[in-house]
């Protein structure tokens, strides 16, 4: 009788243990559980952070750049209102906008032209025309001041003589001078000249004759490469 209590105790007590033990690996469960970190699901919130995120970021660059930005932005400062370059360029182009676009074509006709011929200009034959054009300034006057005046550089001006070069060898193939026409040029611009030898007035003369049955040809010439290419204007 004793031995069926006692083994009936038993068994209620381990009974009892199993479930106070159940009960408090639910409760450490529970607590575990309730001291994670949430983590946000919200993908939209997380977009919206990242963007946030990213303009303050590029406020920090501005700020740290703002000198070389204002620069590529703004041109000018009228009592502490801006100029932009975008207003600039607009006023230009609506001014002229046309004729530099005519010419921008015109220059990449003729250096198309001249790839194509294989057609080369060399630094030196450049400078040999840059100093040409430095000797009929006289004294005293710098071309960079020159240049300046018309809104120039150094670089444009190169790139003008460039330009020329490239169409005095294409169009000046097939051009001669003769003996006669260097004489009556002598004759008729007697006082225009500006060598002083006899040498060099003769050579003055048949560059300009040179020049002037250029000048004849070119129009045509870049009409029929204006033809003869594809040119789409787009606005």
């Amino acid at each position: 009788m004793n031995k069926t209590k006692t083994k009936a105790s038993s068994q209620k007590i381990k009974r009892v243990a199993k479930a106070s033990s159940k009960t408090q690996t639910e409760e450490a469960g529970q607590e575990i559980v309730s001291t994670s970190p949430i983590v946000p699901k919200n993908k939209k919130l997380n977009t919206v952070l990242m963007v946030v995120l990213s303009v303050l970021v590029l406020v920090g660059l501005g700020y740290l750049f703002k000198d070389k930005w204002l620069d590529k932005v703004v041109v000018a400062m009228v009592n502490g209102r801006p100029i932009s370059r975008l207003e600039l360029n607009q006023r230009m182009t609506s001014i002229y906008g046309k004729e530099t676009l005519e010419n921008l074509i015109v220059e990449r006709l003729i250096s198309d032209e001249a790839a194509k011929n294989k057609v080369i200009v060399s630094e030196k034959e450049i400078d040999d025309e840059v100093a040409k054009i430095v000797a009929s300034l006289g004294n005293g006057a710098k071309i960079e001041d020159i240049l300046a005046m018309q809104g120039m550089t150094m670089k444009d001006l190169r790139q003008q003589i460039k330009l020329k070069l490239q169409v005095n060898k294409i169009l000046g193939k097939d051009i001669n001078i003769t003996d006669e026409e260097i004489k009556k040029y002598l004759t008729d611009n007697a006082s225009t000249l500006t060598a002083t030898d006899e040498a060099g007035k003769k050579q003055e003369a048949k560059e300009a004759l040179f020049q002037q049955k250029i000048s004849e040809k070119i129009q045509s010439w870049i009409g029929g490469l204006e033809k003869g290419n594809v040119i789409r204007f787009l606005k």
